[in-house]
């Protein structure tokens, strides 16, 4: 048996694969509504664009710059279009697990989520997916067959939200292939509208002009950087003699909202605010800031270093995310996975030991695993999964010992 198959069907029996099984829209859990006050004019567009009767456009396209809000904006709409009992569906893309940068649970997850608000729905998928040839269709058919058919058979307007487009994964042409069904569905389907995000990368905006889909950005919809400044004062509201003087800082970030939050994470953490403020200032980005990040949390000695690189490469190996207490079962020395979390607790997200851990924003795992950029800090995931391979190995020897029928369950439940 490989390293990969040890992995799986040991993690597989881990404490993640015994939780109860989600749909991938939970790893947009991470991302909190708009705060009070922010983005008003993109929220309005966006409301305005869902209640167009006439000559209606199916697709919104929201495209801008990484951890400009684009998330949370998805998430809002989300809420509120819950809260007005709307049927609504969202599927958030992530390259934090092989299942969320992947379209193939993308349409069983969208009529899932249809489903459980109309059981009339339900009942449709329910048919469908009962075909004979179910495991041999296209993603074109799966789509049509269980999204667009059931809500034009039951006359059912939904609203589909794809968060996330540039974190599909297109080796494959996933990505592309699944473009190509909307732009097929633009033209036929009445029923379904669809809130799209992305990064503005030039395959999706090629995609977008041939399509004849518009697409549009904060700027233009807001303008100005109010936004950031109010979150600023926010989050620093028992501290406004620093609101300035951060704000003084990022107001040249271009309205990049993950980097002001991470930098008020820091304030709020530090000893020494303005060390830290006049570190912040020499130069505006998120490559920067992490590094920054990084220098505060991690201490300067050598077996701390080494401590938070083993940890950080098996974060970033981990098929699925894993929990302080899993990452402590397989983790060569499981006494410091905690406390490197708990050090690193601006850039990652979690609630408590068992509760799994996730990078901050996509952008962190890039900068970890760019060796030009990240420098001292760059992260090789595949030692990671040398480490997690060793400390499967070491996980199933306890097994060892027990009979036949216990083993066979560590299969059933890695095939889970």
């Amino acid at each position: 048996m490989n390293h990969r198959k040890v992995a799986k069907s040991v993690l597989g029996c881990s404490l993640a694969q015994q939780r109860k099984q989600k749909v991938p829209n939970v790893y947009g859990v991470q991302h909190v509504p708009c705060l009070s006050g922010t983005r008003e004019k993109t929220l309005a567009a966006i409301s305005k664009w869902a209640e167009e009767e006439t000559n209606p456009k199916p697709i919104f396209l929201l495209l801008d710059v990484a951890g400009s809000g684009k998330s949370t904006v998805a998430k809002h709409m989300a809420n509120q279009w819950r809260q007005e009992q709307r049927l609504v569906a969202r599927f958030f893309f992530s390259r934090d697990t092989t299942t969320t940068m992947s379209t193939k649970s993308f349409c069983s997850t969208v009529s899932n989520a249809f489903a459980s608000i109309s059981p009339e729905l339900e009942e449709s998928i329910n048919r469908f997916q009962g075909r004979r040839d179910f495991s041999l269709l296209s993603f074109e058919e799966l789509f049509n067959g269980l999204v667009i058919n059931p809500l034009e058979e039951f006359k059912r307007d939904a609203i589909l939200i794809i968060d996330a487009l540039d974190e599909c994964d297109n080796e494959r042409g996933e990505l592309d292939e699944l473009l190509d069904v909307l732009r097929g569905q633009k033209a036929s389907s009445t029923r379904l509208r669809i809130l799209a995000t992305g990064r503005p990368e030039l395959n999706i905006k090629e995609w977008a002009l041939l399509s004849g889909v518009e697409h549009t950005n904060f700027i233009q919809l807001e303008g100005g950087q109010k936004d950031v400044e109010l979150y600023i004062q926010h989050r620093l509201q028992h501290r406004p003699y620093l609101q300035n003087r951060l704000y003084h800082v990022i107001k040249h970030a271009e309205g990049v909202f993950i980097w002001a939050r991470i930098a008020c994470d820091l304030i709020l953490q530090t000893a020494d605010v303005d060390r830290l403020l006049e570190e912040l200032g020499k130069k505006v980005t998120l490559a920067f800031l992490y590094q920054t990040a990084l220098e505060q949390s991690i201490p300067k000695d050598e077996p701390s270093r080494q401590a938070f690189t083993v940890v950080l490469q098996m974060i970033l190996a981990a098929r699925e995310p894993l929990s302080i207490a899993e990452f402590e079962k397989l983790s060569p020395k499981p006494g410091v996975v905690e406390g490197v979390v708990t050090r690193l607790g601006a850039l990652l997200l979690y609630k408590d030991r068992e509760s799994p851990i996730r990078l901050l924003h996509a952008t962190f795992r890039e900068f970890l695993t760019s060796r030009e950029i990240a420098g001292s800090f760059f992260i090789q995931p595949e030692h990671g999964n040398q480490t997690l391979t060793l400390g499967c190995l070491n996980f199933i020897s306890d097994y060892s010992s027990k009979d036949d029928h216990t083993l066979r369950n560590l299969d059933i439940i890695s095939q889970r």
